[in-house]
């Protein structure tokens, strides 16, 4: 193996040295250029250190990188150097051409995980100095930068329009490299282009090992939406986009998007779908989608496998979340639409005094075609306004959110609760950090403590978070439930009396996490509040306020709570010798809910926007 080392080393220093020769041959002239890049280049004391023959040879080490070290192809300095880059610029300024100077400026720029640097490493080395030789001279290196690029931003980035332009620089240099034509495929694969993408899969000789994984991921995928896309796309005038849909996993888009198919005939709806096992999906989504047009009668035209070059044209597109409006919108486009709208709720890549997120926000306010941004907290109203992103008229602020098994509820029936039983007292949240702080898990197990043992109190867990998460020594009254599908809910919920949500936002924490916030009130804390449980939820974005200064919920309908684990037990204390004042507390909270999230005041104003985006310049 070694043998097989030095020779490449040596054919490689042979290649170099016939270049350099030749040009010198051709061009005595050049003699001069070469020497005064080669002083511009050397680091003398990084050149001895390397090779060590120099220093033994007592040898000149300028000279003899002059008479033979670049002609050898040894390194003159090391590219971590601070001032690396100015002194190979100085290099190339002198001998524009000269093949170290190149191979470190492409090791610099095409290196760099930035795509931006690679993109104007590309476009210099294209603009003259890309030659045949030297294009064959840095081949492996120029490769290696494509497929290093492209796995770094295929696994950790979305920004799959600009590196699939990139991809294409890199082809123009090496159009027969197979690494790059397998990147190129799957780029088009995760520019939501399936049948394109499928294509040009197919086509290929043969998959690199390290593209492996990748292949078959996208090879499963556009099998998947084979099946589910038996029907070309409607031609309906309204595009409904969305990664979750028809998956009930996340009740609220659910409930939102299947409104939309109900009650507007000119829209259909196309899906991106995220591996949603891990939240306890237990179906892949082609069987979602049949199960989902069966119950619903909804033609199969009418809810597809997204596909970016079969879409319609569609006069209107809306989502949720800001990192699907930034796929959907910024990094696809939908060159038909004139009005594009989406809604901002929390999370989704939305997050408070961020540059990444700030940088999706900017793009999306700066189309001219984003015609509305629907808020739904305060929060994010003020955040959008304030922050110059766009004026208050681009935006229709709802409070709230969709809570789809509220519209047949009656806030007049009481939910009666066993008031002789044990206190059943719950916290329910998706686990996303080690110990769950930023939802309040590391509060919700301090009150635990405070009533280990207790007879008279129960403890429930729902979500990713078991005994080990945090030691709870012996305490016996907690039952551990695990990550539950939707339909686990209803029947749980029926029997808890009180659930508690002492969550923060992640930099009140830890400064250095992103800015990012939970609804007011969460998902889980509404569905609880509906079966008449009492909630305690925190409040530290003061969010329990309508635009107007007034509050959404009352006193006697929700406990404001902080992280206070002895504040609260006090409170839950108190009520576990006055459980009736808990049910009442119950059932003042569900009808709040039914008054700020009910049907009319949710879903009707959305409705009304796009039909009325459809029918008007909105």
């Amino acid at each position: 193996m070694q043998k097989l080392i030095n020779n490449m080393i040596e054919h490689f220093k042979s290649v170099a040295r016939d270049c350099v020769f030749k040009i010198i041959k051709k061009q005595p002239e050049k003699l001069d250029a070469v020497k005064m890049a080669c002083t511009e280049l050397l680091d003398k004391n990084f050149y001895l250190e390397r090779y060590p023959d120099i220093a033994e040879a007592n040898a000149d080490p300028l000279l003899h990188y002059i008479e033979c070290g670049f002609a050898e192809g040894r390194w003159p300095l090391s590219i971590d150097n601070s001032d690396a880059g100015r002194r190979i610029q100085k290099a190339l300024e002198f001998d524009p051409l000269n093949s170290m100077a190149v191979k470190l400026n492409l090791m610099l720029s095409l290196g760099a995980s930035d795509p931006e640097t690679v993109r104007r490493g590309l476009e210099w080395f294209k603009g003259g100095v890309a030659t045949p030789e030297l294009i064959e001279l840095h081949r492996q290196l120029i490769e290696d930068s494509a497929v290093t690029l492209f796995i770094n931003q295929y696994l950790y980035s979305n920004r799959f329009s600009e590196l699939h332009c990139i991809l294409i620089d890199f082809q123009d240099l090496l159009p027969e490299s197979g690494k790059i034509k397998v990147a190129l495929a799957l780029c088009v694969f995760r520019l939501g282009r399936l049948e394109a993408a499928g294509k040009a899969l197919a086509e290929l000789a043969e998959i690199p090992s390290a593209f492996e994984g990748l292949v078959l991921e996208a090879t499963k995928t556009i099998a998947e939406a084979k099946i589910v896309n038996t029907a070309l796309p409607s031609d309906s005038r309204i595009l409904l986009l969305d990664s979750s849909f028809p998956s009930k996993v996340s009740s609220f888009r659910y409930g939102e998007f299947k409104s939309y198919l109900a009650e507007i005939d000119e829209c259909s709806i196309q899906v991106r779908p995220d591996d949603l096992s891990k939240y306890g999906e237990p179906l892949p989504f082609h069987t979602q989608v049949e199960q989902f047009r069966k119950i619903s009668g909804l033609p199969a035209d009418r809810i597809r496998y997204f596909d970016a070059d079969f879409i319609g044209s569609p006069k209107v597109a809306y989502c949720v979340f800001l990192n699907l409006a930034d796929y959907f919108y910024s990094q696809i486009g939908l060159p038909s639409a004139e009005h594009l709208l989406f809604t901002l709720y929390p999370g989704g890549g939305f997050n408070l005094n961020d540059e990444v997120s700030d940088k999706k926000l900017r793009k999306l306010c700066d189309n001219p075609k984003l015609t509305k941004i629907i808020t739904t907290q305060n929060v994010s109203y003020r955040y959008l306004v304030e922050g110059g992103f766009c004026d208050p008229d681009r935006i229709l602020h709802i409070y709230g959110g969709i809570i789809p098994n509220i519209y047949t509820l009656d806030d007049k029936v009481p939910v009666v609760k066993n008031l002789d039983k044990p206190l059943d007292v719950c916290f329910v949240a998706q686990k996303y950090s080690a110990t769950g702080a930023e939802k309040g898990y590391d509060v919700f197990v301090d009150v635990v403590r405070k009533f280990a043992n207790s007879a008279d109190i129960r403890f429930h867990v729902v979500g990713g978070f078991d005994e080990k998460t945090i030691d709870l020594g012996d305490v016996g009254n907690i039952t551990f439930h695990g990550t539950q599908p939707a339909s686990f809910f209803d029947g749980f919920y029926t029997q808890m009396d009180l659930i508690l949500s002492p969550n923060i936002h992640a930099s009140a924490l830890d400064p250095s996490q992103s800015d990012s916030f939970d609804g007011f009130p969460t998902t889980a804390v509404v569905e609880a509040g509906l079966k008449g449980v009492a909630v305690f939820l925190s409040d530290f974005k003061k969010m329990n306020f309508h635009l107007d200064g007034s509050r959404i919920f009352k006193d006697n309908e929700m406990k404001i709570i902080d992280r206070n684990p002895d504040l609260i037990s006090q409170v839950i204390d108190g009520y576990l010798s006055d459980r009736q004042a808990l049910m009442e507390l119950g059932q003042n909270g569900r009808r709040a809910i039914l008054r700020e999230f009910g049907y009319e005041v949710q879903m009707r104003p959305r409705i009304e926007l796009l039909n009325k985006c459809l029918s008007t310049t909105c």
